[in-house]
């Protein structure tokens, strides 16, 4: 009675140590990823635009007593035609990798800035942990040209490994056992 509640015992106490040390690992370096987020296109409406300063440019005048000439030659023809003349710019206030990229197309139209689309395309950092386990148990089967077979297993510590394997003679049914260690490269 008293051998078979020892060997029950000895039984729990390995399965509670066999399940910590199975548990056990290692975080590798994290490893940083950014990727692309899918891109965001819109406009903004042109009634959502207030102009928030305006000023009137001073134009000097030449006074001949009775009528004023502006001092510089003016081309009315020209100014109409700039003026009618519809401007699509591309800009981009930044573009890197924590970020996105932004870029903005502005419409200028009769001197008023009239339309406002945008692409945004995010950027989404992805950090990865991998973890490690310290404690890799592995089963290993064998046949040797002298006419061996053998089923073992072992376990590996990080990078070094312990094996056992019994070996039976096919010929002349001898039996043997192996330890060996191993390390991965």
């Amino acid at each position: 009675m008293k051998k078979a509640t020892l060997m029950v015992l000895c039984g729990i106490v390995c399965l509670v140590i066999g399940f910590f040390i199975g548990r056990s690992s290692i975080d590798s370096e994290p490893k940083k990823e950014y990727i692309k987020g899918e891109t965001i296109t819109g406009s903004v409406s042109p009634t959502q635009f207030e102009p928030i300063k305006e000023e009137k440019l001073n134009i000097h005048y030449r006074d001949t007593g009775s009528i004023k000439y502006l001092s510089i030659p003016v081309d009315t023809s020209a100014i109409i035609a700039d003026w009618e003349l519809k401007r699509t710019y591309k800009l981009t206030p930044f573009d890197n990798k924590t970020q996105g990229k932004l870029e903005l197309f502005p419409v200028i139209q009769y001197n008023k800035l009239s339309a406002l689309d945008y692409n945004f395309t995010p950027v989404i950092e992805r950090q990865t942990i991998y973890k490690t386990k310290v404690w890799q148990s592995f089963i290993s089967a064998s046949y040797s040209t002298l006419n061996y077979i053998g089923i073992g297993g072992g376990i590996f510590y990080h990078n070094l490994g312990f094996e056992y394997q019994y070996q039976k003679s096919l010929g002349s049914q001898s039996n043997g056992q192996l330890f060996g260690v191993k390390y991965k490269f």
